[in-house]
């Protein structure tokens, strides 16, 4: 738990610099270093046994496709590099059947999720950085998914009784769970207030669903990626940030929050 904290205490800080202060092809960048991080992790535990060169293919894809966004139209970016990753993944499955072991379908599914799927779903942080009010936007996914995360944490150790998932993940409970969408329906109302006392226009009610829905994402996402790692018998994606595990254990649920608020955002924007 300490050094947790100390983890938060530390990057925190370093995150509201990178987005509020820092150019946007900068927090693109730092978007495409956790995406390619997250990428490398997953295929690496889906699969031991694969060759460095395919877990770089996965990197430099979750790497190119948030950068890319400060370039190029969205679109463009997404069908260029997956076309380049889904070539490259059968190309690599054809010439496997040379030396009479092929590669399993899986690997070859690992990498396309790892590698396209996922860096699409993370990129809609840089994606709500092109928008009007574009810091305030791109700070949303944090405030909602660290809240419901902080939040479910706190009452599941407190009150937590009943089990949610106990054959995925044992230590979740449905109190944990209720904590987590009450603490991001609270913090996402208060960001709200907040920037109201700066003069935005802020639809509080709005933010309030973008909390609720936000922590339903953080959960699903967090559950989700469990079970990949359930399915691998693994406990931790990595061990790069100390208490945490790997970069995927900590930006798991990111991956889900950001795509789904950007497309609140883009269907009902809250801030004005």
């Amino acid at each position: 738990m300490k050094t947790r904290v100390l983890v938060a205490a530390v990057g925190i800080p370093l995150l509201v610099v990178v987005i509020f202060f820092a150019p946007l092809w900068l927090t693109a960048a730092v978007v495409g270093i956790i995406s390619a991080g997250c990428a490398w992790e997953l295929l690496r535990c889906t699969d031991l046994d694969l060759p460095v060169r395919m877990l770089v293919y996965v990197a430099v894809s979750g790497f190119a496709v948030p950068f890319s966004l400060i370039f190029f139209d969205a679109g463009q970016v997404y069908f260029t590099v997956l076309f380049a990753l889904f070539a490259l993944m059968f190309c690599e499955l054809m010439l496997s059947f040379r030396d009479g072991q092929p590669m399993a379908l899986e690997s070859v599914t690992s990498a396309l999720l790892a590698g396209g799927v996922m860096p699409v779903l993370l990129s809609g942080i840089v994606l709500l950085g092109q928008r009007e009010n574009a810091s305030l936007y791109m700070f949303l996914p944090f405030v909602v998914a660290f809240s419901s995360d902080s939040g479910a944490y706190f009452a599941g150790s407190f009150l937590g009784r009943h089990k949610l998932t106990p054959h995925l993940s044992p230590n979740k409970t449905i109190e944990g769970s209720i904590g987590g969408f009450a603490a991001a329906v609270a913090l996402a109302a208060l960001y709200g207030l907040i920037l109201k006392t700066a003069k935005l226009e802020v639809n509080m009610p709005v933010m309030c669903v973008y909390g609720f829905l936000g922590s339903l994402a953080c959960q699903l996402g967090d559950l989700g990626f469990s079970a990949i790692k359930r399915l691998c018998g693994v406990k931790d994606y990595g061990n790069l940030i100390p208490g945490h595990g790997g970069m995927l254990d900590r930006f798991d649920s990111m991956h889900w929050t950001a795509a789904l608020l950007l497309v609140l955002v883009n269907w009902v924007p809250a801030i004005k």
